[in-house]
C-alpha cells in the first residue's frame, strides 16, 4: 500500500489522485493507493452515486476496473480515499493499514 499526496482541502489534488492511472500506470496499479481527503469531499462522493457501504465508509458502485473501486473511509476524525477490491485489498484491510500509520 502507498500513500499519495494529501487532498485535504484540495479537490484538485483529489481528482489528480483519482485519475492518476489514466496518465501514468495501468488501472490495477491503483489497488492499495490511498490519500487523505476532507469531510466535504467525503460527503460529495457519498451523495454522488448510490454508495456500497462497507466497514468505516463506502465504496463507489462504479468500478475503476474489474472489482477495484474508489473507497471512502472515516478513521477517527480523518477522512481518506483509496482503491480497494473484494479479495486482495478489501476496505477493512485498507482501513486497518491507514489506522496503524496514523494513530
Amino acid at each position: 500500500m502507498l500513500q499519495l499526496p494529501s487532498a485535504k482541502d484540495d479537490r484538485r489534488q483529489h481528482y489528480l489522485n483519482l485519475n492518476f492511472y489514466q496518465e501514468y500506470v495501468p488501472a490495477h496499479w491503483m489497488l492499495g493507493k490511498f490519500w487523505q481527503i476532507d469531510a466535504q469531499i467525503y460527503d460529495e462522493f457519498e451523495n454522488m452515486l448510490p454508495p456500497r457501504y462497507c466497514s468505516c465508509g463506502f465504496r463507489m458502485s462504479e468500478r475503476l476496473t474489474r472489482d477495484i473501486a474508489a473507497t471512502y473511509l472515516r478513521i477517527g476524525n480523518d477522512y481518506w480515499c483509496g482503491f480497494s477490491d473484494l479479495q486482495d485489498t478489501p476496505a477493512d484491510k485498507l482501513a486497518a493499514h491507514i489506522a496503524r500509520l496514523h494513530v
